[in-house]
């Protein structure tokens, strides 16, 4: 049994011996894992945070030039808007004045012949311009269409 308890004594204090030993280099060891784990966090957090400003900043720039052709676009639609409604606008005036001018002339005729061919006038004149009109809004209305397309 002495035998044997000596055994494990002098194995027991090998054991102690190499563990104070090496205790310091695994300390060294984890602490330098633990430096390279640190170093790794925060290179990664670094790279995902860039990789998030590009793709913040991608969006920011794709979000900027849908809403500058939005802009564009409303500005042309609203300006053709504004610019057919004064077109009504002069329309209806020339209307009024052309009308209250047959009226006058038909007011003024000497005979009955003069004053339906004032109004015979009236109607081929406002026809005429009608049309005219028409195909002017058309043309106007496909410029704009176009242009929304291109932009």
């Amino acid at each position: 049994g002495n035998q044997n308890h000596s055994f494990l004594q002098g194995w027991t204090q090998k054991m102690t011996a190499a563990k104070k030993t090496a205790a310091p280099k695994t300390e060294a060891t984890e602490a330098g894992l633990n430096a390279d784990l640190t170093k790794g966090a925060r290179e990664y957090v670094a790279r995902t945070a860039a990789s998030v400003k590009e793709r913040n900043d991608s969006a920011y720039e794709g979000v900027t030039k849908l809403n500058s052709g939005i802009e564009k676009t409303m500005t042309r639609f609203v300006g053709g808007y504004v610019g057919l409604m004064g077109e009504m606008a002069k329309a209806a005036h020339e209307d009024v004045t052309k009308a209250l001018t047959t009226v006058e002339k038909m007011a003024s005729a000497k005979s009955f012949t003069e004053a339906a061919q004032a109004q015979v006038d009236f109607y081929r004149d406002y026809a005429t311009t009608n049309y005219d009109r028409a195909q002017t809004v058309v043309a106007a209305g496909r410029d704009m269409v176009n242009e929304g397309v291109e932009t």
